[in-house]
């Protein structure tokens, strides 16, 4: 499939993918974000070599403080080019079940005032508020009745998040084999070997919530089957 402008604001029915390409030309790649998989590092890193700046580290948002070019910086059509095969395409997914432990610890636990966090309540029809409880039982039962395309990125299925059917992809690494997986990516650019960041990785691991939950962990496969299917966890 070509990937047209039209067809990357007509991904989501709300769009927003356009936001999540990060072009590369000085390297000749493409990355596309997928929000809970190393994002913050994988952008720190690509700051890093764009601007030659091997030591920089943000005072707060790597996200708002990256020099990074965006897609308007590029043009359309560069970056249409980069995306039908002109660049190397690339992302990283993570095992489902971590990634949407990771999303509630994140999202609903620590950062209360977050917007979808809300949102999730009131599906629930429960009082709106960060001072108001949402169980991690809720928070799957909330997502339960989303529309996937319109779920938010911290826990809409990777597939989507990675425009699954429109995208081709060169590689999509692993969380798990970050590391490796960069390498493979820095070698197919031509990059230099520089230390990979660590940037906003939990020292608290988001595990275990479905330990001894089979019922509740039988819920998060089927809303994330298709990514276990296409990504081999």
């Amino acid at each position: 499939m070509t990937v047209t402008r039209e067809a990357i604001k007509n991904y989501f029915p709300d769009g927003g993918l356009e936001r999540r390409l990060q072009p590369l030309p000085k390297y000749g790649c493409i990355y596309v974000r997928n929000a809970k998989v190393a994002t913050g590092s994988t952008l720190l890193w690509l700051h890093r070599l764009h601007t030659g700046d091997y030591g920089f580290t943000p005072t707060r948002h790597i996200y708002r403080e990256n020099e990074l070019p965006r897609v308007w910086d590029v043009g359309w059509e560069v970056a249409l080019r980069m995306l039908n095969g002109e660049a190397f395409r690339f992302s990283f997914v993570r095992d489902p079940i971590q990634r949407v432990e990771s999303a509630y610890m994140s999202k609903v636990l620590k950062h209360r005032r977050y917007p979808g966090r809300a949102a999730l309540q009131e599906i629930l029809g429960l009082p709106v508020g960060r001072h108001e409880n949402l169980t991690f039982e809720q928070f799957i039962a909330a997502i339960e009745l989303q529309d996937p395309l319109r779920m938010d990125a911290h826990w809409r299925p990777q597939h989507l998040n990675l425009g699954h059917g429109l995208i081709e992809y060169d590689l999509v690494g692993r969380l798990e084999t970050f590391a490796a997986d960069a390498a493979r990516v820095r070698d197919a650019t031509g990059m230099p070997d520089i230390p990979m960041p660590q940037w906003n990785a939990s020292n608290k691991p988001a595990t275990k919530l479905l330990a001894g939950r089979p019922d509740l962990r039988r819920k998060v496969q089927d809303i994330y089957a298709r990514d276990f299917e296409l990504y081999g966890y």
